[in-house]
């Protein structure tokens, strides 16, 4: 079994209009909602790949409710911290034939010790049970980010594999002293962290660095690029024929992440993993109106990727 644990997730009205007036009603052709969160979209996806995940979050209010009713109706199990207070959420409004967009933010304002504290003892309550830990989702500023440490060292005492998912260089600095079993890295979080991204083989290079003393793998997933699944001993480059539609999907990163814990979970070979990993990504739907994608979409993509390893 796999717990996922995502602390804040947050969520993104998206509404598509043809110009952007004062003192005018605007009219929306197309409105979609998605969800800011990889750890829910890797429960998602581990659901389509027929495991039974657990997920842990601290949810609020109306749009806590449907981050809820999202995760219940993909059949998810989940165990909800719930909160006072309204679940982070934001407005985008994109402008029809240009580049154009505005984003409307709320800010957060949770009792953060109060809130850790609860799903530190959710996390504690679960752990005995599982093989498998996912880690993702931002720390708030105000929240020391030794927590995630603190989650590493306790799915090592109970012989957890814990997979992590960050940007956030405050966090990252813990990482690779704790060394969890796993990572992802997005090409957004390895420009918040500072690694150059235009050359693969550099990339690879820089990263394969941090691997070993109890890291056995990194996963980088570079949409239209394919991915790099690296191991101590093993540089994998994955690529595929199917190609993203939507390159601001935020599902993709999410379904990777969710791939790569099933893979670690079963015990896969990497190259399987790597594979596994893409097609899972590049399947998934981040408009919470459909369902994320089925077993079908990912065995098709799987057929369409092929791996090359790299000699670093």
């Amino acid at each position: 079994m796999i717990i996922t644990l995502t602390p804040f997730p947050s969520i993104e009205y998206i509404y598509h209009v043809e110009e952007f007036e004062p003192r005018k009603v605007l009219t929306s052709n197309h409105v979609s909602l998605n969800i800011l969160s990889k750890g829910i979209y890797s429960a998602q996806i581990m659901k389509v790949l027929q495991e039974e995940p657990i997920l842990i979050s601290s949810l609020g209010g109306f749009t806590g409710k449907s981050v809820k009713h999202y995760l219940d109706k993909s059949k998810v199990k989940s165990d909800i911290n719930w909160t006072e207070h309204e679940t982070p959420h934001q407005v985008k409004i994109l402008l029809q034939n240009t580049i154009n967009d505005y984003t409307i933010t709320t800010k957060q304002s949770i009792m953060l010790e109060r809130e850790f504290i609860k799903l530190n003892h959710k996390l504690n309550t679960h752990i005995k049970k599982v093989s498998t830990l996912v880690l993702s989702g931002n720390i708030p500023q105000e929240q020391d980010a030794k927590i995630f440490s603190q989650w590493i060292k306790l799915g090592k005492s109970h012989n957890v594999k814990t997979i992590v998912s960050t940007g956030q260089k405050e966090v990252w600095s813990y990482l690779i002293v704790e060394k969890p079993y796993a990572i992802l890295l997005t090409e957004k979080q390895l420009e918040t962290l500072g690694f150059e991204t235009i050359n693969i083989e550099e990339m690879a290079t820089r990263l394969k660095e941090y691997l070993g003393g109890g890291l056995h793998y990194i996963g980088i997933y570079l949409k239209n690029r394919g991915a790099l699944v690296l191991s101590k001993n093993k540089y994998c480059h994955v690529q595929s024929s199917c190609q993203l539609m939507n390159q601001g999907n935020t599902a993709t990163s999410g379904a990777f992440l969710g791939a790569m814990a099933v893979s670690i979970n079963r015990k896969y070979e990497q190259e399987k993993m790597a594979k596994l990993c893409l097609a899972a990504a590049l399947s998934a739907d981040d408009n919470v109106v459909h369902h994320i994608c089925n077993k079908k979409d990912i065995d098709y993509r799987y057929k369409k990727t092929k791996v090359r390893q790299l000699e670093l």
